[in-house]
């Protein structure tokens, strides 16, 4: 089985910061597309991103992809996950963003059917 984590954001208030950090400390480089800048390690692909500020959220966030937005996050709720943001659409899809009842953040992903994997 592949990884069930697909993406990562890291989220905070210092973006230009930590993308200097994280180019200079491991070699990633940068892309700035608006409110995120990807994130490549030499594949030609991004894996990550490091965005601006969100309300209730700091630090690495996985995300996991599901099949269905809408019955995953349902079902994280009766699990004891609490919701952040719901629905928010991204450049390849849309994610909800979860805490797990230990506190720490998912983002629960679906696939917008015309993005490229």
């Amino acid at each position: 089985m592949p990884s069930p984590f697909v993406w990562f954001d890291n989220i905070g208030a210092q973006r230009e910061e930590t993308v200097h950090f994280l180019n200079e400390t491991f070699g990633w480089s940068a892309n700035s597309v608006g409110p995120m800048t990807f994130l490549e390690s030499g594949s030609g692909k991004p894996f990550a991103a490091a965005c601006d500020p969100m309300d209730g959220l700091s630090g690495w966030v996985p995300y996991i992809e599901v099949e269905d937005l809408t019955s995953a996050v349902t079902k994280a709720a009766s699990n004891g996950a609490t919701i952040i943001a719901e629905n928010l659409t991204g450049p390849a899809g849309v994610a909800t963003f979860i805490r797990d009842p230990g506190g720490a953040p998912l983002a629960l992903w679906k696939r917008d059917g015309n993005a490229k994997a």
